[in-house]
Parts: C-alpha cells; sequence; structure tokens
C-alpha cells in the first residue's frame, strides 16, 4: 500500500508529491494533461513573488517558506526559478490598497519603502502616475516561473522515488476503511491518504463535498515596449500591484523577451465557467480589451496592443481564501483548492502543508483560516 497519492500535479500536487517522496514516502503522482500543462491555472510564464500580503497575516510564513524551498529546488535542480524584480504597490495616498500595504508591511516584518508621487516618478517613470498616487516598495518582491516550478517539483520528487503519471486521469476515488482506492483508465492505486489537487476540477471526484468554489476565466497579456520608451525589464521595472483612481491592474516584467504581463484587478467583469474545458479557447478581443484599455492609460512606454495572450482560470471562494484541509468526514482526503488567484505565491508551501496533513495528520503551519469547515452550513 502507497503512503500518498497526489491527483493533479499542477503547482500545488507537484510541491506536495516533492515534499511527500523526500520525507521517505511511497508516492504516486498522477496528472490528467502533460506536465506543465496550459490547460489550467499553473502556466503563463511568470508569476508575482511577493511578501505585502493583502490577504491577511496567516498568509506571510507561506510565502516566505515558499521561497525558502523553491530556492532549495533551484540548488537541486539547475533550473531558474525565481527571477528577483522588487515589487511596487501604487495607489492613492491615504487609499485602502497602501493603508493595507502598511499594514500587511508592518505584522510581517517586510522591508519596504514608502514612495511619495515624485520618488516615484523618477525610480519608475514607465507608469503614468497620477498626482495623488504614493508607492510601496519592496525589496525582496519578484517572478516565480510557474511551468518550470512545476517541472522541477515534479523532477524532484521522481529522484526522490514517487511514481509520476501523466495523461491519466482519474476516474474513481473510493475511500473505504482505512485506506483510499484511486481508479485511472490504466491503473489502480491504493493508499493510505490522497491528497486532491486538481485545481477546477477538484470536486468531480467528491460529488458529496459542498465546498462552494467557481472557477473564473483570467485573460493573461503581454506588450510590447515602444521603441526607446524605457526598460521593462526586472532591474528597472518590479512586479506591481496598482489601484488608483479606476486604474486596477497588476503587472510583471519582461523576463523573457515576450513582453510586459499585465492583467486587470478584481474590479474588472470576468466570465465564470461552467465547466473547465470552457476556457480553453483563446482570447477573444471583448476578453482583452479591458487589458488594453488599462495598458494604454498607465503605461505611455508601452504599444497598447496585446502582442501575445493566453486563457488562465482561477478557482474562487466566497471569501478569497484558500481551502487546505481534510473532507468528506474523513481523514482519508486531504483537499487543495480555491487558491482564488494569490496562490502560486504560496505554492511550495502548500505542498509542504498538504504532505505533512497526508502523512501526520497534522501541521506545523496555522492553517485554521484556511478550513474547509468555514463552509459547513453555507
Amino acid at each position: 500500500m502507497l503512503d500518498v497519492i497526489v491527483i493533479g500535479l499542477g503547482a500545488m500536487g507537484s510541491m506536495t508529491a516533492w515534499q511527500a517522496a523526500a520525507r521517505g514516502a511511497s508516492v504516486v503522482g498522477i496528472e490528467q494533461f502533460p506536465l506543465a500543462h496550459s490547460r489550467g491555472s499553473s502556466h503563463g510564464g511568470s508569476r508575482i513573488y511577493r511578501q505585502i500580503l493583502f490577504e491577511g497575516k496567516e498568509y506571510v510564513p507561506l510565502a516566505r517558506r515558499t521561497l525558502d524551498l523553491v530556492r532549495g529546488l533551484e540548488r537541486e535542480s539547475g533550473a531558474s526559478l525565481f527571477t528577483p524584480s522588487g515589487g511596487i504597490v501604487i495607489g492613492t495616498r491615504g487609499g485602502p490598497l497602501i493603508e493595507d500595504a502598511l499594514t500587511s508591511a508592518a505584522a510581517g516584518e517586510v522591508t519596504y519603502e514608502y514612495l511619495e508621487p515624485d520618488e516615484l516618478g523618477k525610480r519608475f517613470p514607465q507608469h503614468a502616475a497620477f498626482d495623488d498616487d504614493v508607492a510601496v516598495y519592496e525589496p525582496g518582491a519578484g517572478v516565480l516561473h510557474p511551468e518550470a516550478c512545476v517541472t522541477a517539483a515534479a523532477e524532484a520528487a521522481r529522484r526522490a522515488g514517487a511514481r509520476i503519471r501523466t495523461g491519466s486521469a482519474v476516474r474513481a476515488l473510493h475511500v473505504a476503511d482505512g485506506h483510499v482506492e484511486v481508479v485511472t483508465g490504466e491503473e489502480t492505486f491504493t493508499a493510505r491518504r490522497v491528497v486532491l489537487a486538481s485545481g477546477a476540477w477538484g470536486l468531480d471526484l467528491l460529488p458529496g463535498v459542498g465546498l462552494p468554489l467557481r472557477t473564473q476565466r483570467s485573460c493573461l497579456a503581454w506588450f510590447k515596449a515602444r521603441q526607446d520608451q524605457g526598460d521593462y525589464r526586472p532591474g528597472s521595472f518590479p512586479v506591481f500591484v496598482r489601484e488608483s483612481r479606476d486604474l486596477d491592474g497588476w503587472g510583471i516584467p519582461d523576463v523573457d523577451g515576450q513582453g510586459v504581463k499585465v492583467g486587470v484587478g478584481g474590479t474588472v467583469k470576468k466570465r465564470w465557467l461552467e465547466r473547465p474545458e470552457d476556457n480553453w479557447e483563446p482570447p477573444s478581443p471583448q476578453d482583452l480589451a479591458p487589458t488594453e484599455e488599462f495598458c494604454r492609460r498607465a503605461f505611455p512606454g508601452l504599444d497598447p496592443r496585446v502582442a501575445h495572450a493566453t486563457a488562465c482560470m482561477n478557482s474562487k471562494t466566497p471569501d478569497g481564501d484558500f481551502i487546505i484541509g481534510t473532507v468528506g468526514g474523513t481523514d482519508r482526503v486531504v483537499f487543495a483548492g480555491g487558491f482564488s488567484g494569490h496562490g502560486f505565491k504560496h505554492c511550495a508551501a502548500v505542498g509542504l502543508i498538504c504532505a505533512q496533513l497526508a502523512l501526520d495528520g497534522r501541521t506545523e503551519f496555522d492553517i485554521e483560516k484556511f478550513s474547509p469547515e468555514r463552509f459547513k452550513d453555507a
């Protein structure tokens, strides 16, 4: 009998398989698509990493441990998984985004600089700032590379003895007394516990578990700089989050020559999906119009026509917080989902938590905020 079966080898699942196998556990990881695929939520070339976290102080230990683990995975794999760039939060003076950033930095003891409008303009002239815009600069922020992280974690799991199955869809999950059984089209596996980390497909194998998860389409777009109109590489252009006046968006420097990656925030209406497969169509002009308008107004040095775009999706909870814990009235099924568009910066720590829950029945982290039980009466 195996110790752990991990279903879904995206960001969270691949890290879980790695962490469990690294402890000497017998592990099988199962992924219905190729490794580091573009069908789910763990792709797109780059993701923001920051420790100034508006989502709550409970996330700070996860972000810190993730960077430590990713740095260790870089050394082990030889792959480049994190690019330092610094990060800025831009908002209206006294506005909620800036106040939340300052509160988060203080609570997490995160090093930062407060930039007045003139300092913001001098240091980061790429941004078209309003006269009441200020910024909080975090020197330790940067860019995680999702496909590289997923691949490196899965390969590290394999080197530690895990069996990795890709292109293999799970047909059924059975929970019995003292074990679980997972059936694919080719094999049947038995283990003490299963970790379900399959993103937008997360509840397909648990029809009786009523977690209020919805899946939202999120289109990613890249923009090229106009000729001689500023430097948008990591050394000069930090990752950013911006909410000032009616501008609401985020972005990542040009880390790979494809351009600056830009997205719009939660105030922009995005389509809810009936099923994950509905997201596989390419971004339409209507999908990309809000991002192009944000780019046009926020970056005079960028060509506001999308140079490249791809569709992503987010599995969301009503409160925006993660779901991590056992479900289905049994300690045999560990569920990790609902990462709501801000999970990747925590992926390695989430993998560690899931491995600890699966192997030990407990974790060193405070995960009460993420308990599935909070939706019990929803």
